[in-house]
């Protein structure tokens, strides 16, 4: 068996980066005027804060692909 591959866009926002599946938002991330960043669903689920834009933008990755 085989896993199929998604292509997942980064674009950046005014807020920050949206994270897409085609033309679907499916997760967002945005930087807080703390310096940290908030990873949101694309319905504003609040996920998380990260220190880092990479530890978000992997959390936002890995928790769409286990939604998968």
């Amino acid at each position: 068996m085989s896993k199929k591959e998604t292509e997942i866009q980064i674009v950046d926002t005014e807020n920050g980066v949206d994270l897409l599946i085609g033309k679907k938002v499916v997760r967002r991330i945005i930087e807080t005027e703390s310096g940290k960043f908030d990873v949101e669903t694309a319905d504003e689920k609040h996920m998380g804060t990260f220190k880092t834009y990479a530890q978000a933008e992997e959390e936002a990755i890995r928790s769409y692909n286990l939604y998968l």
